[in-house]
């Protein structure tokens, strides 16, 4: 009897346990989850892009995260817990992971299973270096997220992309064009439903990347891109095996 209820208890405190280790990590809002609130609107909308295109022709989910703390855990633990929590990535374990820890000023990302030989740890860690040297060192957050991701979207592409090419050639006006033509688009979609317009924010950003929106721009999921409109439906059950690299700045 002793025996039995002592099962009994330990199955208990496993359960217990595996739902306090849960209720640890936020509930994913879409494919960016700025719940530090320092992602300006203008990064926002080009990760938001990235992240639909990513999906869209490669079948790649991209998860942009920024947090107040990983308390208990250090940042590179809780990236991991964090993917395996949400289940980034499809079938194929395509899934890729970037997030930005405020209180220990880390920057982090994970990279699933099926992405570890298109990028591998080294790669990710100068991407990193570039993007901590160039944004995050100068409290530049969202420019350094939308670096970072378009950086990691163009080697999922095999297209050459130059960590030291400052991507930031282009005037604004050339970006508020495109930005233009996507919430038009945006617009005729939900005609009829009131549509909140994106703001430039953080300034003209002389040193950002410029987000490179191609004719035939990929239409926003059902309901928008995620976020708390309704439209996102969670991320595919991918797994990481903990491939990735980290920097403090």
């Amino acid at each position: 009897m002793r025996k039995s209820a002592g099962i009994v208890l330990a199955l208990v405190l496993v359960v217990l346990w595996a739902q306090l280790a849960s209720a640890q990590f936020p509930a994913p809002q879409g494919y960016v989850n700025d719940f530090a609130k320092v992602i300006d609107q203008r990064s926002r909308a080009e990760l938001e892009v990235v992240a639909a295109q990513l999906k869209k022709e490669q079948g790649i989910e991209l998860a942009v995260v920024t947090i107040q703390t990983t308390d208990p855990y250090d940042p590179t633990e809780y990236r991991t817990r964090l993917f395996e929590e949400w289940g980034i990535g499809g079938p194929e374990d395509s899934g890729l992971l970037i997030l930005l820890a405020m209180e220990e000023r880390a920057i982090e990302v994970e990279t699933g299973y099926g992405l570890e030989g298109v990028l591998p740890d080294g790669k990710v860690g100068a991407y990193l270096d570039q993007a901590v040297n160039r944004y995050f060192a100068q409290n530049e957050f969202g420019p350094g997220l939308s670096y970072l991701a378009q950086a990691f979207q163009k080697e999922l592409a095999g297209e050459e992309f130059d960590p030291g090419e400052d991507k930031r050639s282009e005037s604004a006006g050339d970006w508020l064009i495109a930005l233009g033509i996507f919430l038009l688009i945006a617009v005729l979609m939900r005609r009829g439903k009131h549509y909140p317009p994106g703001g430039m924010g953080g300034g003209s950003g002389s040193r950002r990347p410029t987000v490179f929106i191609p004719t035939g721009i990929p239409r926003p999921p059902q309901g928008g891109f995620g976020g708390r409109g309704g439209g996102f439906g969670g991320f595919g059950g991918g797994r990481s095996g903990g491939g990735g690299a980290g920097r403090r700045f």
